[in-house]
Parts: C-alpha cells; sequence; structure tokens
C-alpha cells in the first residue's frame, strides 16, 4: 500500500517575497487613505482645579496681657447695682 503524499512546503524565498508584497501593498493602501483624509479637529480641553478653602483663626492675646493664663474665667450673670445708678461696663483690658 502506498502512503498519501504530504504536500511540500514552499522555500523562504517566496514567503518573504509574498510578506515584502503584502507590506508594501498595505503601506501604500495607508498612505492613500492618510493623504486624502482631512484632520480631525481638535477638541477642547477640559481644565478642572481643585479648590480648597482653609480658614485659619489666630486667637490674639487682649492688649496689655502677658500671655496665656491657666486661670478659670469667672463670669457673672446677675449685674451689679450702684448706688449712683448703672455703672459702665469695665474689663481687664480698658
Amino acid at each position: 500500500m502506498t502512503e498519501p503524499r504530504r504536500p511540500s512546503r514552499p522555500g523562504s524565498a517566496p514567503v518573504l517575497w509574498g510578506a515584502l508584497a503584502l507590506f508594501t501593498v498595505l503601506f501604500a493602501l495607508l498612505t492613500y487613505q492618510l493623504a486624502g483624509s482631512t484632520p480631525p479637529a481638535p477638541r477642547p480641553v477640559l481644565m478642572r482645579k481643585v479648590i480648597r478653602k482653609r480658614v485659619v483663626t489666630t486667637v490674639v492675646p487682649a492688649p496689655g496681657a502677658t500671655g496665656v493664663s491657666g486661670a478659670p474665667v469667672v463670669t457673672s450673670s446677675a449685674p451689679e447695682v450702684a448706688s449712683s445708678g448703672a455703672a459702665p461696663v469695665t474689663t481687664g483690658a480698658s
């Protein structure tokens, strides 16, 4: 019995020339398409800015005070009545 004959593979030269011809045809086609088309309109660029607001509070000591004291502040809710009428309100700074 005879075995079926296997098809022979092409040599390296026809494969190289075929690949080179296919590359040349595709390159020419892409060049033709790029030359005939108009460039796309530029899209507007969106600029997004992050705005962070920081509030810095500085405690300024009262004029005449030498620094921060750790003593508790005593306040009175009932006004004191002076004999000559209402007395002006005075603070330690005035």
